[in-house]
Formats: C-alpha cells, structure tokens, sequence
C-alpha cells in the first residue's frame, strides 16, 4: 500500500491566503475602521422594534433617517484621549452607518426612539 504525501506547507499557504481574501472583502464591505452596531429587527404585530447596539455613543453624536422602506442609522463613537498614552484598546471608535431595510411601510409621525444604558431602541408602527 501506497501513502500518498500532501504538501501542508503549501496548503496552509492557501488557506492564508483565502483568509486574507475574505478579511478584506470584509472590511471593503464595512469601510476600514467602520464601528457597525449590531441590531435585532423585531416584529411585535402592529410594530417593528429595531434595537442597535451602541454604547459610548451620546445622543447628539446620532443621526436617524427614513428613506422608504430603508432605516439609516449613523453615529460617531469618540476615539480615545490621545493625550494619554494607550496600554491597549479594543473598543472600535469612528463614524459608523447601518442601512435596515424594513419589510414594510412606516408610520412616520409615530415613531419613537429612546437611548438607554448604550442601546438605540426605536418603535416603528407600521403605516
């Protein structure tokens, strides 16, 4: 019986290089340095309740637009003091955007949102 041999150098290469494919479709995707909030999209029968991640973002640093059926969220989280020197950080900070695209038609002039302990909360009614 026969082994056969696989080169596992040259298939790790590979897969790296997939990977660094994929890690950079990403963040074209994303925008380099972009801070998406995640989100939930609820339907509650008569409602939709969108619910963003965002915490360090204060509410004069949002911006909420309805286009259509598109929700546009956009923010700015703060960057860290730079006049102090940095062990580490990973808390993501810059402006970010996130377009929701809602499965139906809103009432406009009853939507309300509420920002509490670093979530975006807002209550869309169906139109």
């Amino acid at each position: 019986m026969e082994l056969e041999r696989f080169g596992t150098a040259g298939d790790i290469q590979e897969l790296l290089s997939i990977r660094d494919r994929i890690e950079g479709i990403l963040d074209d995707h994303a925008g380099k340095g972009a801070v998406n909030p995640r989100a939930d999209l609820l339907d509650t029968g008569d409602a939709y309740r969108l619910v963003l991640e965002v915490p360090g973002v204060s509410q004069e640093n949002l911006e909420i637009g309805l286009q259509g059926q598109e929700l546009i969220v956009a923010g700015l989280r703060e960057p860290v003091d730079q006049e102090v020197d940095i062990i580490f950080s990973e808390r993501a900070s810059g402006h970010f955007q996130r377009t929701i695209h809602l499965p139906a038609e809103i009432d406009r002039e009853a939507v309300t949102v509420h920002l509490r302990e670093g979530l975006l909360i807002l209550n869309l009614p169906k139109g």
